[in-house]
């Protein structure tokens, strides 16, 4: 009986992020990448723990160059190649970034569905990376202070829910659709996607009005600080929706 024929690999050179590897075997690695080209993507290393030569670069937070061979129907490619192409020295460096870079990593592994190229989050995702990067000292301007870790992560997490379509509703409530007037706060329901009127139960956050504006302004692309205050409501709002989309019950 003839043997099915095997269908020829393609290579594939990408830019890419690290988001997880897991030892497999003696020497194999199978790891998990946010790639440029094909979005979320998984590939077998095979005698990575044995080689630096060819996998020297597999380390995250350093934008990554693979080559890959990728076979239809197969559920993983095979990395042939990794080299780092920008490396983050200061992000590596420094505990408070690499946490704010890790929690980033990991909303992006949750979120983003496999082999589709995801060009705004990819941007925003390495926009991120670079900004924790900066150097200590680094000039920065009056107008644009460098930001927390939270800060950055809070930006960051505003535009992946806008990259994927579930920017947060911070104008209305999301169950009636009454709107909300400027200047005043409200509660949010991160679960749910924004802002819930008490009418309709409220929610488990209170958003003061300046955090509110801040909030929407730093979705659209805006720029600025938030307030120290309101920080920890803010990263709570953003992880928390990603959160429910991650689990399929954002909405719900």
């Amino acid at each position: 009986m003839a043997r099915p024929l095997r269908r020829r690999a393609e290579r594939l050179r990408t830019s890419a992020l690290l988001l997880r590897r897991v030892p497999v075997g003696e020497a194999d690695l199978i790891a998990t990448f946010f790639t440029e080209e094909r979005g979320l993507l998984a590939a077998v290393a095979r005698g990575a723990r044995r080689s630096t030569k060819r996998f020297g670069g597999l380390e995250p937070m350093h934008l990554l160059r693979l080559e890959l061979d990728e076979r239809a129907g197969a559920d993983l490619a095979g990395l042939v190649e990794a080299s780092i192409e920008r490396p983050r020295l200061h992000l590596t460096a420094d505990l408070p970034r690499l946490d704010a870079a890790g929690r980033a990593l990991r909303w992006v592994r949750d979120i983003t569905p496999a082999h589709i190229a995801e060009p705004d989050v990819w941007r925003e995702l390495n926009r991120l990376l670079d900004e924790l990067d900066t150097p200590p000292g680094a000039p920065t301007s009056p107008e644009h202070p460098p930001l927390t870790p939270d800060a950055v992560l809070v930006v960051a997490g505003l535009r992946f829910l806008n990259a994927f379509g579930w920017g947060l509703d911070l104008g209305r409530c999301v169950r009636c659709g009454r709107t909300c007037d400027p200047g005043t706060s409200a509660y949010a329901d991160p679960a749910r996607g924004g802002l819930v009127c008490r009418a309709c139960g409220g929610g488990r956050l209170l958003l003061r009005a300046e955090l509110r504006e801040r909030l929407a302004d730093l979705a659209s692309g805006g720029e600025g600080a938030i307030a120290p205050d309101d920080l920890r409501t803010a990263l709570d709002l953003v992880e928390g929706a990603l959160t429910a989309h991650a689990s399929g019950g954002a909405g719900t």
